[in-house]
């Protein structure tokens, strides 16, 4: 029999315990924490308290229950582990170091990408303590970012050479090597391609826009969408070079993504790369869209099953007639405790929509924190705007204090026309 074992509970992970017993393999989550609190154990067929970080434990437990696969969702801290787990006991898995780096390191990734003619933002360099000379060079505004982190941590906007040193001094809070990116603010839609790769080759799936709530951090995307008007401009400008510079990466196999923005001037400019499924949960509307199941491709991967490229569908190159959808709902700009969730259950139970919580009731909350992540499939993007506009009217999050804590979209002109 084959034996699965999945790294923790992070975005997917239950989807790729689903999809592995459903053909048949035995199912195993670890980590240090209670089913409750660590959803995919509710699901597998066993589950460990072993911490992921604890790899020497993991690699003895596996060699006596004779794990065939080791595998986790987009969790960044357990990929490395997945790696050097089965680097350990010789089995297969979609990453390497060489090619993780790329995603870790946003000045090697820009690099790599400037080599390959795919577009990136106009970048400064400072040094730990920035000089005069150094900050006069700056055309604000800018973004300052840590080299090493990813999702937005560390992240700063600046409109002024007095913003600067507070944004470095963030930044360094959480970069291990204290490396910084100083980057020219781009002002437009974000968008996310995203690919699958074999043997070095890859296709894209899908390009997809994200959109957040006028009014809230530009980090806080609520909306992704299939929905976007702007695949032959990315077909032109980006793909050709991009699929390049993932051969010169090193990436050959799995699945993975290009953060981009189109920018007022027209053109589109790469941010940073993502060697995993996206934290959005697209995953599920790109399978329904354009027929690619990324939790069966990565699961299929890890136990040893060879792909090739003509095993995903063909790739895009215009626009699909049906609109996938992930609607994210985040807390607001307050922290407590979650005391009530409520109207779920009519969204889910009618078929409307799949729904992946974060939170639950009685755990604790921070400002600007994934809740509830609602996925879904409509018709067109007037059908997307009418169920985010239902799950707004008949779903509520509380806090203690009684008040809702849910950032809502409500910027339908904006998807509509991104959508048209």
């Amino acid at each position: 029999m084959q034996k699965l074992l999945m790294l923790g509970t992070s975005k997917g992970s239950c989807e790729m315990v689903e999809y592995a017993k459903s053909i048949g393999v035995h199912t195993i989550v670890t980590d240090p924490r209670s089913p409750q609190e660590s959803r995919a154990k509710l699901i597998s067929d066993e589950y460990w308290m072993i911490d992921t970080s604890d790899v020497d434990a993991l690699e003895k437990m596996c060699i006596e229950e004779k794990v065939t696969g080791v595998c986790c969702g987009i969790s960044t801290f357990c990929i490395p582990v997945m790696m050097e787990l089965c680097r350990r006991l010789n089995l297969p898995t979609y990453c390497t170091p060489e090619s993780w780096h790329y995603t870790m390191n946003k000045y090697d990734f820009k690099a790599l990408c400037r080599k390959n003619n795919v577009p990136v933002a106009t970048d400064y360099f400072v040094s730990e303590q920035p000089t005069e000379e150094e900050l006069s060079k700056i055309k604000f505004p800018v973004v300052v970012k840590a080299v090493d982190q990813s999702a937005n941590r560390g992240m700063s906007y600046c409109n002024s050479v007095e913003d600067i040193i507070p944004a470095i001094e963030y930044a360094h809070t959480f970069s291990k090597n204290k490396n910084i990116v100083i980057e020219r603010m781009l002002k437009g839609v974000e968008y996310t391609a995203y690919y699958a790769l074999q043997d070095g080759e890859a296709k894209l799936v899908s390009l997809y826009s994200d959109l957040a709530q006028s009014g809230t951090p530009n980090n806080c995307y609520s909306v992704n969408s299939t929905a976007c008007d702007k695949l032959d401009v990315y077909l032109k400008e980006v793909d050709p070079f991009f699929k390049n510079a993932i051969k010169e990466g090193g990436l050959k196999h799995g699945v993975c993504w290009i953060e981009l923005i189109l920018d007022e001037d027209g053109h589109f400019y790469v941010i940073e790369m993502g060697y995993r499924m996206t934290g959005d949960m697209m995953a599920i509307p790109l399978r329904d869209v354009y027929g690619f199941d990324s939790y069966k491709w990565l699961v299929e991967i890890a136990l040893g099953v060879k792909h090739n490229l003509d095993d995903v569908p063909s790739q895009i190159n215009q626009k699909k007639s049906k609109c996938g959808c992930a609607y994210i709902l985040w807390s607001n700009n307050t922290k407590g405790i979650v005391k009530t969730i409520s109207g779920v259950e009519g969204i889910c139970l009618k078929g409307l929509a799949k729904v992946t919580p974060d939170l639950g009731e009685g755990h604790n909350y921070r400002a600007y924190q994934y809740l509830l992540t609602f996925t879904f499939l409509k018709d067109n993007v007037e059908q997307v705007c009418e169920m985010i506009d239902r799950i707004n009217k008949e779903v509520s999050i509380l806090n203690e204090k009684g008040e809702d804590i849910a950032l809502r979209f409500t910027d339908f002109e904006e998807l509509r026309r991104i959508g048209k």
